[in-house]
């Protein structure tokens, strides 16, 4: 399986419709081409959120339960906690399924087998936290949007194989994403990494994740991803 890596430079979308605030957030956006909608890639999809793709605009979103991608095109997308998202005025949708760890991740059949199929060095309890296994070793850290614009995050990767958990790398991200960088120190198979998002120098969203490459899931913002704050 070949895997693309490019660093991306992270922008700050500022949207009134997007309240970062919210409960757990039900999608991540993979792709959007609507100035006027005033989101972008690796946003935070909430319930009650609307995006206005009129005329013609075009965003893809990945569910964080259902593995679902779904593609919107013009119209408006109301999202909704039981029903997705419903889309209006005139634009249409395509769904597709794409495998992958549920959301729940680690709450889920799915992200536990995932999990167990690392080789611990170490004796590992999963109800202890909840792991993200993914097979990529630069992955995507996505969090949520601070509320004020213009806010600098700081990322930093722990291994927790040693203890205390032993700070790795960090960097800072103007945005809400961050790939984690080639030159950066590697990611080793099989150990567990924690990754927090400080801003100001309060820590914000945390996640605990490992790196598995023979796990048999495609290429998608959904495997390739450390979500935090879910």
């Amino acid at each position: 399986m070949i895997r693309t890596r490019i660093l991306v430079a992270v922008t700050f979308f500022a949207s009134p419709t997007l309240a970062a605030a919210q409960d757990r957030p039900l999608a991540l956006v993979e792709h959007v081409t609507a100035p006027a909608a005033e989101i972008g890639a690796f946003d935070y999809l909430y319930d009650d959120d609307k995006i206005d793709l009129r005329p013609d605009g075009v965003m893809r979103i990945a569910y964080f339960d259902s593995c679902i991608v779904e593609t919107f095109t013009g119209g408006v997308v109301k999202l909704d906690k039981k029903k997705e998202a419903k889309i209006s005025k005139g634009g249409v949708s395509n769904r597709e399924a794409r495998p992958c760890q549920t959301a729940a991740l680690a709450l889920s059949n799915e992200a536990k087998e995932a999990a167990a199929a690392v080789k611990r060095v170490s004796p590992f309890d999963e109800g202890e936290w909840r792991e993200i296994s993914i097979a990529t070793t630069t992955p995507r850290f996505v969090w949520p949007h601070e509320k004020e614009a213009g806010k600098t995050a700081t990322v930093s990767i722990y291994l927790l194989e040693a203890d205390p958990a032993e700070l790795i790398w960090q960097g800072e991200a103007a945005g809400n994403s961050l790939v984690y960088p080639e030159d950066a120190p590697a990611l080793e198979t099989g150990l567990p990494y924690r990754v927090a998002v400080a801003i100001d120098g309060k820590e914000q969203n945390a996640a605990v994740f490992s790196i598995d490459p023979d796990l048999e899931m495609p290429d998608g913002v959904l495997t390739t991803a450390v979500p935090l704050g879910l």
